[in-house]
């Protein structure tokens, strides 16, 4: 029928197929890629103003649950019992019973708080719900008068907020509100109610909805922080100095967004507001690492950079590099095998063709080679193929990662991690990176080394997992490249979307 056709009609037919294929073209463009003409401007856009609302919904929060915690501990001065409680014990009845009953009515009234302090006009804390050790002590003697408690103490004023400072008597950070209790003209001394850092901690902490590496937390007025930081082992409360961008910009600016290198070292989207509470200046700060947007933009988008990093990656210019000669000795990794490097020795697998090779390094410390055969995850992952392999079938890739992040490293650590897939093919390449993001592994820490025009290649890793070569072998040449010569797929990224810092 078609040989019957006019070529008029013919050459319409063509013309409207090839638009088809157009638009069909530009619409998968467009669905692989995030609305706006400027990806790289869009993801910034995008990302501040995330972080603004949960740096707003944070402090709310703060604010609220301080507010509500201010107003009970002021009400201890129109609290009949307490005032009864404390004129009883201040006259020197300190009973059982009447000790019981304070205990319980701190329980029903005051839970909130970490302890009562009852303190009388000269400083001494004639009693306590937890009798630490600054019971029966005068908060105006010896170093208790050091402490910002002892100050506040010594100026006028019926309530303040002492803010928060290393107590000794509980060996951990504390806050106080003070409330002065008097009868007529005469003043007796203090209600000291001690506010412990738990409650805003836990608000600052729970992480819901900031992925990897997103975090919320409080600055005070010498940069320590006020609440833990989700990658430190130790508590970061009033240890961590913060002298970074954010807190100079918010204690001149009072609020705004920029990326910054944080306190870790690494750069990330921070937002950050200045704001009062009873008289004291704090800090909020929202983060989130650049390295988390950028992958989970990758991930949005995956077919299209796929394509594109494999289209840049072909297209690099191998430089002529010349290994330094060492004196370590070679740990040969066999097909279907991984090895750990050792102090003398380096790593170093052949003959990587239709296989492929992983390495997964903490430069510096140590560093792991698998070579994996054709019959593993990262190049099918079907129901089908695992059932026709059977036990031929395996997962080493992801095992190992698996194994490192159990044996190996803290889970603050998993940004440490760099990993280097090589092969002379792309049949292996998606499902690696998926394997490596699957375990929280962010895209500036993957590398893939590829050459499309190789028959095989040589890797080797040194003895501390910091330098990795590969030797290709193609049909006229043989040359040596250096995963440091090769960027990340990170910095791939934004290259492709336009990303400038």
């Amino acid at each position: 029928m078609t040989d019957n056709q006019s070529p008029s009609r013919r050459k319409t037919l063509t013309c409207i197929g090839l638009a088809a294929l157009l638009l069909l073209g530009v619409g998968l463009y467009l669905a692989n890629l995030s609305p706006g003409t400027n990806p790289g401007i869009e993801i910034k856009q995008q990302s501040f103003s995330f972080l603004k609302k949960i740096r707003t919904q944070k402090k709310n929060e703060v604010i609220t649950y301080f507010n509500e915690i201010q107003q009970r501990a002021h009400s201890v001065k129109n609290d009949k019992l307490m005032l009864d409680f404390f004129r009883a014990l201040l006259q020197g009845n300190h009973s059982p019973e009447l000790e019981y009953e304070i205990d319980k009515h701190y329980v029903t009234e005051y839970g909130n708080f970490y302890d009562i302090l009852f303190v009388d006009a000269k400083g001494l804390v004639f009693h306590s719900i937890r009798k630490e050790n600054d019971y029966q002590k005068n908060l105006f003697a010896a170093e208790m008068t050091k402490t910002k408690l002892a100050k506040a103490l010594r100026k006028p004023g019926d309530t303040q907020f002492v803010e928060f400072q290393y107590y000794p008597p509980s060996d951990e950070p504390a806050a106080f509100f003070t409330v002065s209790v008097n009868k007529g003209a005469a003043h007796l001394g203090w209600f000291v109610l001690q506010f412990a850092t738990n409650s805003v901690n836990t608000i600052l902490t729970l992480r819901r909805d900031l992925g990897r590496s997103g975090e919320v937390y409080l600055i005070n007025q010498e940069s320590l922080m006020l609440t833990d930081s989700r990658f430190m082992e130790d508590s970061t409360i009033l240890h961590q100095k913060v002298d970074t961008q954010a807190v100079k910009d918010a204690l001149q600016r009072n609020s705004g967004e920029s990326i910054i290198t944080d306190y870790r070292g690494q750069r990330v989207f921070s937002s950050y507001e200045k704001f009062m509470l009873a008289g004291v200046s704090w800090i909020i700060i929202a983060e989130i690492d650049e390295d988390e947007v950028i992958t989970e933009h990758y991930k949005n988008n995956k077919k299209y950079f796929q394509n594109e990093f494999i289209r840049r990656l072909s297209q690099k210019e191998h430089q002529p590099y010349r290994a330094g000669r060492n004196n370590l000795r070679n740990k040969r990794v066999d097909m279907n095998e991984f090895a750990k490097t050792d102090k003398g020795k380096q790593l170093i697998t052949q003959g990587v063709a239709t296989c492929t090779a992983v390495a997964i390094c903490y430069p510096g410390k140590f560093g792991y080679l698998a070579h994996i055969s054709p019959t593993d995850e990262i190049y099918q992952n079907t129901l089908f193929t695992k059932i026709l392999l059977g036990n031929q079938y395996h997962n080493f890739m992801s095992g190992l990662i698996g194994k490192i992040k159990f044996f190996e490293i803290y889970p603050h650590e998993i940004n440490k991690l760099k990993i280097i897939i090589t092969a002379p093919h792309t049949t292996s390449f998606a499902k690696a990176v998926d394997a490596a993001l699957a375990h929280n592994i962010e895209l500036a820490n993957i590398k893939f080394l590829f050459d499309p025009q190789a028959m095989s290649a040589d890797v080797t890793i040194n003895d501390d997992g910091s330098s990795l070569n590969v030797q290709w072998t193609e049909k006229e040449r043989i040359f040596v490249e250096s995963s440091a010569s090769t960027p990340d797929l990170g910095t791939l990224l934004k290259e492709i979307i336009g990303y400038t810092t």
